[in-house]
């Protein structure tokens, strides 16, 4: 559909009170891939009255309750650059503030219809990044849109670097900034660890001096990387992170013309407990978690609609938290990167024809596999200065939202009604999250063909068949 937005003001939100600069030293896990990730969180009116006074009440807490949270949230409001001697990106805590945008909408949400399914128009609903989005020194790590529309709702349009924060510190933010609005105290939430030392200790530890330079194709006695260096590489190595400052703008947006679409699932409950229960009752399962059975189920599916040659090398990876896992344990409160990769992989003959909860043991025993020395080593080698980038056809990546609870993002304006993920770097990923329209259900969204699509529904959806 068409959607006409019109911005009403951009506004720098910095910390309100003046904090120190200082420097962030990042580990190899938040250098991977420092390109902004766009969601987006619609509000339904909760107030008969639909006024100006309603939305400028509304920006005037966004704005504050920010500038609030900011303080404890520091390196948000800073700015990437490289360390000209190592090569690798750090954050300057330079105060230089959140960009926030202002606008508004003479539609109605529930002229979008389904809220959480992706469209193009979307994109109006997140700022627009600056012309110098490549230049990380002057791109900002944190960006808002707050847009009011004509029934009275409101959307909150949110990105943040990956290299910033991973999933869980991105939702401790919002949850943090939104426990602010509603006008809770600062002091009821745990205090924010930015920090990377512990992380980057342990790897110096692990390594007695400092962390491998050798190539990281080389580290091929830990699993996720052996997988990686056992399919195709799409483009060629990269030396250091200097590569993200050309390739940082292209992988904010969308491109259709790419000739993927970006497809919406919505999965009932009673699907996935019947799922679990068959996989259960027919395999040698003892447990299965939701995550174990639909990640399962997806990677058959997908690789089944892509057609692959049987003989093709295929693999499958999902994060891990390792924020428990690792020895010393990093804390919940640790908002830097602590996901490692689990991995498993075989031919796509072996895939399509093995009994499902096969493929769930497979899995089960990938995430076994991610504890203190596995962790320590997958960390180190990312500390090596090449990168590659696999092809996304023989690799398919499930990464799981279903553990945050979005829901409770309430920022006094009313409860969250429901929410969409924008293009993300690697557009065949799979989420998985909650579908906050429907109780119990899920949302998986994930690139396809235009071909695949209709392939993988229907091989979903028969999966015993």
């Amino acid at each position: 559909m068409e959607l006409q937005v019109f911005l009403k003001e951009t506004i720098t939100v910095r910390p309100s009170e003046e904090l120190q600069k200082q420097t962030i030293e990042l580990s190899g896990l938040d250098r991977i891939s420092p390109a902004i990730l766009f969601t987006i969180f619609f509000y339904k009116s909760s107030c008969i009255e639909k006024s100006s006074d309603v939305a400028e009440g509304v920006f005037e807490r966004a704005k504050k309750s920010l500038g609030k949270v900011l303080v404890s949230w520091f390196p948000a409001a800073g700015r990437l650059r490289i360390n000209e001697a190592t090569g690798k990106l750090e954050i300057d805590c330079s105060n230089e503030g959140v960009i926030m945008v202002i606008a508004g909408t003479n539609s109605k949400l529930e002229e979008l219809g389904e809220l959480y399914d992706y469209k193009a128009c979307y994109e109006k609903l997140v700022p627009q990044l600056p012309p110098h989005a490549d230049d990380m020194s002057k791109t900002p790590l944190v960006v808002v849109q707050i847009t009011s529309f004509s029934c009275g709702g409101f959307s909150i349009g949110f990105g943040s670097s990956h290299a910033l924060f991973d999933g869980l510190g991105a939702y401790n933010f919002l949850s943090s900034w939104a426990h602010i609005s509603y006008g809770r105290d600062v002091s009821d939430f745990a205090l924010p660890n930015h920090s990377r030392d512990a992380l980057l200790k342990a790897i110096y530890a692990k390594n007695s001096s400092s962390p491998m330079s050798t190539s990281i194709c080389e580290q091929k006695h830990i699993v996720a990387i052996q997988d990686l260096c056992n399919i195709p590489m799409q483009g060629g190595m990269a030396s250091d992170d200097r590569c993200w400052e050309a390739a940082l703008s292209k992988f904010t947006k969308f491109d259709p013309k790419d000739g993927l679409q970006l497809m919406t699932l919505c999965i009932k409950k009673e699907f996935v407990e019947t799922l679990k229960r068959l996989v259960v009752e027919r395999g040698q399962l003892s447990r299965c978690s939701t995550f174990d059975a639909l990640c399962a189920l997806i990677w058959k599916a997908r690789v089944k609609a892509l057609s692959l040659h049987p003989d093709t090398n295929i693999c499958l990876q999902f994060p891990v938290d390792s924020r428990t896992r690792l020895q010393p344990p990093l804390g919940q409160n640790f908002t830097g990167n602590a996901f490692i990769l689990a991995s498993v992989s075989c031919t796509a003959k072996t895939l399509t024809e093995e009994p499902l909860q096969d493929t769930i043991l497979k899995i089960q025993s990938a995430k076994d596999v991610v504890k203190d020395d596995y962790i320590k080593l997958y960390a180190t080698a990312l500390e090596s200065s090449d990168k590659f980038f696999p092809s996304m056809k023989e690799l398919t990546i499930v990464t799981d939202w279903m553990k945050y609870s979005f829901e409770t993002l309430d920022f006094g304006w009313g409860k969250l009604s429901s929410m969409a993920l924008l293009a993300t770097p690697v557009p065949e990923t799979a989420f998985l999250m909650m579908n906050l329209e429907e109780p119990g259900g899920i949302l998986l969204r994930m690139g396809f063909g235009k071909e695949e699509a209709p392939r993988f529904v229907n091989f979903f959806y028969n999966f015993m068949s």
